[in-house]
Protein backbone atom coordinates (compact mmCIF):
# COMPACT_ATOMS: atom_id res chain seq x y z
CA UNK A 1 0.00 0.00 0.00
CA UNK A 2 1.50 3.16 -0.90
CA UNK A 3 1.49 6.45 1.27
CA UNK A 4 0.95 9.78 -0.43
CA UNK A 5 2.25 13.01 1.73
CA UNK A 6 0.34 16.45 0.35
CA UNK A 7 2.52 19.45 0.93
CA UNK A 8 0.74 22.88 1.32
CA UNK A 9 1.27 25.77 -0.97
CA UNK A 10 3.49 27.01 1.55
CA UNK A 11 5.70 24.12 2.13
CA UNK A 12 6.06 23.47 -1.46
CA UNK A 13 7.14 27.36 -1.30
CA UNK A 14 9.84 27.10 0.98
CA UNK A 15 11.03 23.72 -0.33
CA UNK A 16 11.68 25.88 -3.84
CA UNK A 17 12.58 28.77 -2.98
CA UNK A 18 15.32 27.67 0.55
CA UNK A 19 18.27 26.33 -1.34
CA UNK A 20 18.21 29.71 -3.38
CA UNK A 21 18.23 31.73 -0.30
CA UNK A 22 20.94 29.57 1.34
CA UNK A 23 22.78 30.44 -1.70
CA UNK A 24 22.34 34.02 -1.85
CA UNK A 25 23.42 34.52 1.51
CA UNK A 26 26.12 31.70 1.99
CA UNK A 27 27.42 31.05 5.19
CA UNK A 28 28.33 34.65 6.69
CA UNK A 29 31.75 34.59 8.12
CA UNK A 30 32.58 37.14 10.82
CA UNK A 31 34.61 40.25 9.44
CA UNK A 32 38.59 39.55 9.63
CA UNK A 33 41.01 42.25 9.09
CA UNK A 34 44.67 42.10 9.67
CA UNK A 35 46.79 44.60 10.02
CA UNK A 36 50.60 43.86 10.08
CA UNK A 37 53.38 46.69 10.65
CA UNK A 38 56.19 46.89 7.78
CA UNK A 39 58.40 49.63 8.92
CA UNK A 40 58.36 52.51 11.42
CA UNK A 41 55.05 51.79 13.05
CA UNK A 42 54.85 51.35 16.86
CA UNK A 43 51.55 49.86 17.26
CA UNK A 44 47.92 49.21 15.31
CA UNK A 45 44.95 49.23 16.96
CA UNK A 46 41.99 47.97 15.30
CA UNK A 47 38.08 48.92 16.22
CA UNK A 48 35.37 46.93 13.40
CA UNK A 49 36.24 48.89 10.54
CA UNK A 50 38.81 51.48 11.64
CA UNK A 51 42.17 51.63 12.73
CA UNK A 52 44.87 53.57 14.60
CA UNK A 53 48.36 53.49 13.75
CA UNK A 54 50.95 55.21 15.47
CA UNK A 55 54.13 56.17 13.78
CA UNK A 56 56.69 58.50 15.90
CA UNK A 57 58.93 59.37 12.81
CA UNK A 58 55.83 60.38 10.66
CA UNK A 59 56.80 57.87 7.82
CA UNK A 60 55.98 54.65 8.07
CA UNK A 61 54.59 51.77 6.08
CA UNK A 62 52.14 48.91 6.79
CA UNK A 63 50.13 45.95 4.81
CA UNK A 64 46.24 45.11 5.14
CA UNK A 65 44.09 42.22 4.66
CA UNK A 66 40.50 41.10 4.66
CA UNK A 67 38.38 38.26 4.61
CA UNK A 68 35.26 40.24 2.30
CA UNK A 69 34.81 43.55 1.29
CA UNK A 70 34.76 46.21 3.88
CA UNK A 71 35.57 50.06 3.61
CA UNK A 72 38.45 50.96 6.45
CA UNK A 73 38.65 54.50 8.13
CA UNK A 74 42.71 54.81 8.87
CA UNK A 75 43.59 57.29 11.50
CA UNK A 76 47.70 57.93 11.82
CA UNK A 77 48.93 59.50 15.19
CA UNK A 78 52.65 60.31 16.28
CA UNK A 79 51.60 59.42 20.08
CA UNK A 80 48.99 59.12 22.24
CA UNK A 81 46.51 62.11 21.51
CA UNK A 82 49.18 63.49 19.05
CA UNK A 83 47.71 63.12 15.66
CA UNK A 84 49.71 63.53 12.40
CA UNK A 85 49.16 67.36 11.58
CA UNK A 86 48.88 67.05 7.82
CA UNK A 87 49.53 64.09 5.69
CA UNK A 88 51.46 64.41 2.74
CA UNK A 89 50.66 61.65 0.68
CA UNK A 90 49.76 57.90 1.35
CA UNK A 91 50.78 54.74 -1.42
CA UNK A 92 48.66 52.29 -2.17
CA UNK A 93 49.41 49.26 -3.61
CA UNK A 94 46.92 46.42 -4.31
CA UNK A 95 43.68 46.50 -6.16
CA UNK A 96 42.85 48.49 -3.38
CA UNK A 97 44.52 51.78 -4.27
CA UNK A 98 41.82 53.41 -6.07
CA UNK A 99 39.24 53.31 -3.56
CA UNK A 100 41.74 55.53 -1.55
CA UNK A 101 40.19 59.07 -0.10
CA UNK A 102 41.84 61.54 2.42
CA UNK A 103 39.36 62.65 5.01
CA UNK A 104 41.24 64.98 7.54
CA UNK A 105 44.53 66.31 7.90
CA UNK A 106 45.80 62.69 10.08
CA UNK A 107 42.72 60.43 8.49
CA UNK A 108 42.16 58.72 5.33
CA UNK A 109 39.46 55.91 3.99
CA UNK A 110 40.07 53.17 1.73
CA UNK A 111 38.37 50.07 0.70
CA UNK A 112 39.95 46.55 1.15
CA UNK A 113 38.95 43.48 -1.00
CA UNK A 114 40.04 40.00 -0.22
CA UNK A 115 42.91 38.89 -2.47
CA UNK A 116 46.28 36.54 -2.80
CA UNK A 117 48.87 39.36 -1.27
CA UNK A 118 48.06 41.97 1.31
CA UNK A 119 47.36 45.47 0.54
CA UNK A 120 50.79 47.47 1.32
CA UNK A 121 50.10 51.18 2.50
CA UNK A 122 52.90 53.86 2.82
CA UNK A 123 52.15 57.15 4.56
CA UNK A 124 54.47 60.52 5.01
CA UNK A 125 53.40 63.37 6.92
CA UNK A 126 54.25 66.59 5.79
CA UNK A 127 56.26 67.92 8.23
CA UNK A 128 58.60 65.07 8.31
Amino acid sequence: MEKRICLSGWAKCLIVLMPGWLFLTGCSEALSVTATPVKGVDRIQRQETSLDVYCSSGICSFELESNQKVALSVSMFYGEEQPFTKIEGVSVTGESGGSLNIAGPYQFTLEIVPQNTPVAVQVVDYYR
